[in-house]
């Protein structure tokens, strides 16, 4: 895995922005630009991390003019799927506040901001886009059976593991610093699913999750096609709770923090009756 080192700036950014791409040479580059802009105008301190998923077809190459201290590029050797992408990124970001997101941008770039206060404030652990929240925005055009076979599987994911998540997949999500080191290396699965389990794990440790509303404003088709690759996802997804049974998602730091030992003396055992 090659990496483009930062420069030495001393200060720790205020957001990390992680960018998976595979084969977005078309495209990605103007969002890199896009995202740079908005985040200048907001913070002293950010950073960008873009992580090129093997890539064939220059993307790397396309990336090279805007790479800085500020904006950095991981290349993986091979195309690893998303998550495994997304765990590349967030293992060397620095911010106090970690947000992924598409490559192609597709969810309007104020919801960074709002994540940050959100996160930041210290009410909430993560924050995840939902759209299906009712000040949610969507293109008025996208595909009536795309929307009915999302919603479908987002039931059945509701329905097996995340309980109150309505929306898994939507690709925008924050993470406050620690939160994001600890929980991201607990991830098995490096395809789409992969953002199933991050919420499993995030609940199964009474991490604080708050979902918010996000505006679509561009759709690029998608590289999954939930007719075909449902039945895999929730497959994996039906393994998360002999993974949680086996002790595979174990963390002291995430228990650490979600820990309310609010009562002010030890407990004691309560003595046995006798006769």
């Amino acid at each position: 895995m090659n990496r483009q080192q930062p420069l030495g700036t001393g200060a720790t950014p205020r957001v990390s922005l992680v960018i998976p791409v595979h084969n977005g040479a078309e495209f990605v580059t103007e969002s890199v630009d896009e995202a740079r802009r908005f985040l200048e105008e907001r913070y002293p301190t950010f950073e960008i991390v873009i992580v090129d998923d093997g890539s064939t077809d220059g993307t790397a190459a396309a990336l090279g003019p805007f790479l800085d201290d500020r904006v950095r590029l991981i290349s993986l050797p091979e195309n690893l799927g998303k998550f495994a992408a997304l765990k590349a990124g967030m293992a060397e970001t620095h911010g106090e506040c970690r947000v992924f997101t598409d490559a192609d941008l597709p969810y309007d770039l104020e919801a960074v901001p709002y994540i940050v206060n959100l996160i930041k404030g210290g009410a909430f652990d993560i924050v995840v886009g939902d759209r299906t929240l009712p000040e949610s925005a969507s293109l008025s055009d996208s595909r009536v059976a795309r929307k009915l076979s999302s919603r479908i599987f987002s039931y059945c994911v509701r329905m097996l593991v995340t309980g109150g998540l309505f929306d898994s997949q939507c690709g925008i999500k924050g993470f406050r610093d620690e939160v994001a080191e600890a929980l991201f290396p607990l991830v098995t699965d490096d395809s789409f699913s992969g953002d199933v389990e991050l919420l499993y794990i995030a609940r199964k440790h009474n991490l604080s999750i708050r979902r918010i509303p996000v505006r679509l404003q561009r759709a690029s088709p998608s590289t999954v096609r939930l007719r075909f690759h449902s039945l895999p996802m929730l497959g994996r997804i039906l393994c998360l709770r002999h993974n949680w049974n086996s002790g595979r998602y174990e963390s002291h730091t995430l228990s650490r923090i979600a820990s309310q030992a609010y009562w002010q003396t030890p407990r004691r055992d309560t003595p046995k009756d006798t006769p």
